[in-house]
């Protein structure tokens, strides 16, 4: 199974030792101080991904396995549909960059990947430079688009289109709520609708515009609610696009990608 047990990045970075605490006769990490968590998921993507990233501190902290298992879900499923050497894929909202770079690097994507925060942008571009991957990554502020109306993705086409999307209902609000580990930010609540499903389903409509054959629309959400999933699986059949789905399992967290193949 792919990840890295605490005791064993303890071992590789001392820096997390301030961070351990014993429970039941296990070492475990404070995971209640955010700083601990961002230090765990930095010695993971360096042991075993060779890449260095920083994460924003006032952002949610993605969790490194689940990026790169939602990536192998997606390549495998082109690979499988389409004969190339390298795929061209467009990311919604990168933020820190982590998807990117995983695809850039493990999975050799030639990437653009938008982002609407400045902050998030200017750290993602960081996390480029620092793993030289300039080449393979181009960041676009989306100015508040998904994707139409983003004036340099005109005339573009992707073997690939992927978001982990915001995924907040018509009732979320900006006001020092965290969500997710994240203190929400007002433009980041944009999910939309009843069960935060609006903002995916746009996603999906634009994104067809953008998609070449034999390409695939996916995002990744979290197991509840299920009837966030069940109107996005119905709307990409009602769009003609065949829909799978895998599970992902990464500790006790439940993801789900959803692929709607064009």
């Amino acid at each position: 199974m792919l990840g890295l047990k605490i005791e064993d990045a303890i071992k590789i970075n001392k820096n997390l030792e301030k961070y351990a605490i014993k429970k039941d006769g296990k070492v475990r990490l404070n995971f209640k101080d955010k700083k601990a968590l961002i230090e765990y998921n930095k010695t993971i993507l360096k042991h075993l991904f060779n890449l260095d990233m920083d994460f924003h501190e006032s952002a949610l902290v993605p969790t490194p396995i689940s990026r790169y298992l939602f990536l192998d879900s997606v390549t495998k499923e082109l690979k499988r549909i389409k004969n190339k050497d390298k795929f061209k894929m467009l990311e919604i909202g990168t933020g820190s960059g982590i998807i990117a770079l995983l695809a850039a690097k493990i999975f050799n994507y030639n990437v653009v990947a938008t982002e609407v925060i400045e902050d998030y942008l200017k750290l993602a571009e960081q996390n480029i430079l620092k793993n030289s991957l300039s080449e393979n990554i181009r960041l676009i502020n989306s100015r508040g688009k998904i994707i139409r109306g983003i004036h340099e993705l005109e005339g573009e086409k992707f073997d690939i289109i992927l978001s982990y999307p915001p995924f907040y209902d018509d009732n979320a609000v900006a006001s020092g709520r965290k969500f997710a580990g994240a203190l929400a930010k007002e433009v980041e609540l944009i999910g939309g609708g009843k069960f935060g499903e609006k903002f995916s389903l746009r996603l999906i409509e634009e994104g067809l515009d953008y998609l070449e054959r034999k390409g695939i629309i996916s995002i990744m959400l979290p197991k509840k609610p299920e009837k966030r999933r069940e109107i996005i699986i119905k709307n990409m059949k009602e769009l003609s696009l065949e829909v799978r789905v895998d599970e992902i399992n990464v500790g006790k967290r439940v993801r789900y990608v959803i692929k709607g193949i064009y």
